[in-house]
């Protein structure tokens, strides 16, 4: 009875459902480990399970039976990567900021469509990006009509330019909207180091605070700053 069991139902059914489950856990578990990880981390991540990767196939190709020595090194072989990645994502190798941390799963980041948007493509100038061609135009203005959906003063910021930091603050408005200089900080996003998107809520702001004309810059790279306008939705 035992004996059918197992090979009616445990063999055919149950250890090939085990063995997808395992795979599928393993996956997921080094795509979590690239994901929750900084770009350091990931690229560190990739390289470990690059050779493992070779250093199994080479091992497992050098002889017909592997023994139970050589079968230990190949488990150990491929757990590495998650045992490295999972405790670099976790902080526990290298001192990496949380927000630092999950900066690869920021491009997955769900926001409202209608939040206002700036981006920057180099080191001189602002820019609106057209989603549909790509192209970013320089701006030194920014109208925003504020988010129906955030309450909160929220805004997304793509940093383009590959390497380099950049981020909003917005300031008070200093001087002429011709002429305009750069005020007290009222609020800003953190830098981030391109290329990445940023969504920025400032959790103490709402829309209504924020003055109809405003300056705004970068704190990375001060030339580049502009002045903002509050405008109707209509």
């Amino acid at each position: 009875m035992n004996h059918d069991f197992r090979s009616r139902v445990i063999m055919p059914i149950v250890l090939p459902i085990l063995v997808l489950l395992t795979m599928a856990a393993f996956v997921g578990a080094i795509a979590a480990s690239f994901l929750w990880n900084t770009n350091a981390g990931a690229l560190m991540l990739a390289a470990v399970a690059a050779g493992g990767i070779l250093f199994t196939v080479s091992l497992a190709t050098s002889e017909d039976e592997l023994g139970k020595a050589r079968g230990g090194v190949l488990v150990f072989a491929a757990v590495l990567p998650i045992a490295v990645g999972g405790a670099y994502a976790a902080g526990l190798l290298g001192g990496i900021d949380d927000e630092d941390r999950k900066i690869n799963v920021e491009p997955l980041v769900q926001f409202p469509e209608d939040v206002p948007v700036m981006a920057a493509e180099n080191s001189q100038d602002f820019c609106l990006l057209d989603e549909e061609t790509g192209d970013c135009e320089t701006t030194d203005s920014w109208e925003v009509v504020p988010s129906q959906e955030e309450e909160n003063l929220s805004f997304v910021f793509e940093n383009l330019e590959a390497g380099v930091p950049h981020n909003v603050v917005i300031a008070e408005l200093e001087g002429t909207v011709e002429d305009p200089e750069q005020g007290e900080d009222i609020t800003g996003s953190e830098l981030v180091t391109g290329v990445t998107t940023d969504y920025y809520v400032d959790e103490d702001m709402a829309w209504d605070d924020l003055p109809d004309e405003w300056y705004f810059y970068c704190t990375a790279h001060v030339n580049m700053n502009g002045v903002g306008t509050v405008v109707d939705d209509a």
